[in-house]
C-alpha cells in the first residue's frame, strides 16, 4: 500500500525504494530483500491494486454479480474504481510503462487477466454477451470516459465537477438506450 501511495502522491518519476521503504516503515535493506528491483515492487504493487479490484463488490466471483441498468453501474465503476486516488497510482503506472519495456510487458501480463474478467463482468451486470462488437466497444467507451474523468478530476480545482459530468454522461446513456440506439 506503500508503494500505490507514494505514487498516487509523487508519481511514478520521482518514486524511489527509499521513499517506498520510510513510508512502509521498513528498512530498505528488507525491502530489496522481498523486492531486489524497483520494477518488482512496483509490479506488485500493481498487482496488490488489482487484486483489490478482483475481490470487491460487483467483481467478487463469490457474491454473484447483480443485473443493472448502464447509468447504474456507472456509479458502480466509479465509485469502485475510477475515483479512489488509488486509480492514479494505476494511470501513472500505465503511462511509465509506455516507455519502460519491462515494466510494460509486466504491467500487460497483470492486467490482461484482469481487463477479461472485468468485461466480462460488466457485461453479465448489463445482461448483454460480448459476442457482438458493438457491445464491446460500449463497454470501451464507458471505460475510456471514466478513465478520462479519473484524469480530470486529479487536476480541477472544482470539487463537484466531476460528478456533475458523470451525471450529464449517464443522462446522455439513458437518453441512448430509450432510443434503441445501444445497450439497454
Amino acid at each position: 500500500m506503500a508503494t500505490l501511495q507514494a505514487l498516487t502522491e509523487i508519481g511514478y518519476e520521482r518514486i524511489s525504494t527509499q521513499e517506498i521503504a520510510k513510508r512502509a516503515h521498513v528498512s530498505r535493506g528488507a525491502l530489496t530483500h522481498q523486492f531486489p528491483t524497483r520494477n518488482e515492487l512496483i509490479v506488485a504493487a500493481f498487482e496488490y491494486l488489482i487484486q483489490s479490484w478482483e475481490y470487491d463488490w460487483p467483481f467478487d466471483d463469490t457474491q454473484g454479480h447483480p443485473k443493472m441498468q448502464t447509468d447504474e453501474l456507472i456509479d458502480v465503476l466509479w465509485d469502485k474504481l475510477f475515483a479512489p486516488d488509488t486509480y492514479m497510482a494505476a494511470l501513472e503506472l500505465m503511462l511509465a510503462a509506455r516507455l519502460d519495456d519491462d515494466l510494460g510487458i509486466n504491467l500487460r501480463n497483470a492486467m490482461s487477466r484482469w481487463t477479461t474478467k472485468r468485461d466480462n463482468i460488466i457485461a453479465e451486470i448489463l445482461g448483454v454477451t460480448q459476442d457482438c462488437e458493438q457491445t464491446r466497444t460500449f463497454i470501451q467507451i464507458n471505460l475510456c470516459m471514466l478513465r478520462g474523468l479519473a484524469v480530470h478530476k486529479s487536476f480541477d480545482s472544482e470539487p463537484d465537477a466531476a460528478r456533475k459530468m458523470l451525471d450529464q454522461w449517464k443522462e446522455i446513456l439513458r437518453e441512448l438506450s430509450k432510443s434503441g440506439q445501444f445497450l439497454r
